[in-house]
């Protein structure tokens, strides 16, 4: 097991502490293919790579979106905490005898959201610099991962988020993302690998795409142009919505 020192802000543009984000490790020589066999994306095979994948049910809807890094060890997820529980129930039966062992460290770690920061870390790798392990999700989001609870400076900034997430268009645990969805019809389009083998729901989500019926979208938009009932999230007259796709002009 590796440690990490906890996260200490300094001078960053823009930090969001992500208390409802929890750590599970899947450990174990078979670990990532085990998640790899169960979930949307395609996951690497060498350590320092990181990915985000949904792992789904039969009919496609989401059991849990998380951020997957490879490593030698196996495959840490960050996941939505109030998913965690329904994503080991759903991977504890299909182990299988292989040598996974399923370990929720959560309450040994914290996640820390960084907009604007600087890194050296490349899009979709991970690396750990002073016993922080930091993941670029995209050009501007960083995610920084440190063991034991955050120092006092650290602190949730939703308003702050909120607005980059309506800006950037992009998809929250709880909002958007619900167990009643499938990836087409939140905005997780992007964690779905179009060419890779057969998980739980691809035959669903192939047949989705193949017809170009999703059903649901996510957009983005002003407040007054989008159906108040579809409205997930509001931020000074611009929002995201999840629409019919027969609503979308």
């Amino acid at each position: 097991m590796w440690l990490w020192r906890v996260f200490q802000l300094s001078d960053m543009p823009f930090t969001h502490l992500r208390d409802d984000i929890g750590v599970l490790f899947v450990r174990g020589t078979d670990a990532r293919g085990f998640v790899d066999g169960l979930s949307t994306n395609q996951i690497p095979n060498d350590s320092g790579h990181a990915v985000q994948t949904v792992f789904t049910d039969r009919a496609a809807k989401i059991i849990a979106a998380t951020l997957a890094l490879v490593r030698d060890e196996g495959v840490v997820l960050l996941v939505y905490r109030p998913s965690i529980d329904a994503l080991i129930g759903h991977l504890q039966p299909r182990l299988l005898g292989q040598d996974v062992a399923l370990m929720d460290i959560s309450d040994r770690n914290h996640v820390v959201y960084e907009v604007g920061g600087t890194s050296d870390v490349e899009f979709g790798r991970w690396n750990t610099h002073q016993q922080v392990t930091t993941v670029r999700l995209t050009p501007e989001l960083l995610v920084h991962i440190a063991a034991g609870p955050p120092a006092e400076a650290v602190e949730a900034n939703m308003t702050e988020w909120t607005a980059w997430r309506v800006e950037h268009r992009w998809p929250e645990h709880g909002l958007e993302i619900t167990a009643k969805r499938h990836p087409y019809a939140c905005g997780l389009e992007d964690y779905v690998h179009q060419n890779k083998g057969c998980f739980l729901g691809q035959e669903v989500l192939a047949r989705m795409k193949s017809r170009g019926r999703t059903g649901w979208v996510l957009v983005q938009g002003d407040v007054n142009a989008l159906p108040e009932h579809r409205i997930t999230t509001e931020h000074e007259g611009r929002a995201l919505a999840i629409l019919r796709t027969s609503e979308v002009q």
